[in-house]
């Protein structure tokens, strides 16, 4: 087994303990066990040969970070819908060159309420953005920093 699919046991298995509020034998067992299962059975659609140049720990962290940005963007989303608010549709550049990393984030674009990606191509995004009118007119400009900003730099960071 290689570094990179143990610390995936070892994330999943963290996962499942926290999930099932439990940290008892059978419990950390049963973890262990799913957890290889889910790494072994995803081999298959995600060799871990693409993977190898991605930190994991970079990525737990990313997690949490993402999900201060969900959050965040959500109430963003609700003054937008409240105070009125349109839709642009904007191509963004990505940095990152692992096409795992790309795809989390074009994900992480869509979960942030506010956006949704409507395409990945090379290194282009396609994203489907509400915008606040009450700002004034969006700027379109900076759409790169305002859409994926910091979640494309910590991705670059869990890239080796």
């Amino acid at each position: 087994m290689s570094r990179n699919a143990l610390y995936m046991v070892i994330l999943l298995t963290a996962i499942w303990i926290v999930l099932r509020e439990s940290f008892s034998i059978a419990s950390v067992g049963a973890g262990v066990v799913v957890s290889v299962c889910c790494v072994m059975f995803s081999r298959r659609f995600i060799p871990l040969s693409k993977t190898e140049n991605i930190r994991p720990f970079r990525l737990f962290v990313y997690l949490f970070y993402l999900l201060g940005q969900i959050y965040i963007g959500g109430v963003t989303a609700i003054g937008a819908v409240l105070f009125g608010a349109h839709v642009e549709i904007v191509e963004i550049k990505t940095h990152i060159r692992n096409n795992v990393l790309r795809t989390v984030l074009v994900n992480s674009i869509t979960l942030v309420p506010g956006s949704v990606s409507l395409g990945l191509k090379d290194d282009t995004i396609t994203v489907l953005w509400l915008v606040s009118k009450k700002n004034g007119p969006p700027d379109i400009d900076n759409a790169d920093e305002l859409l994926k900003g910091k979640l494309e730099r910590m991705l670059l960071k869990a890239q080796r």
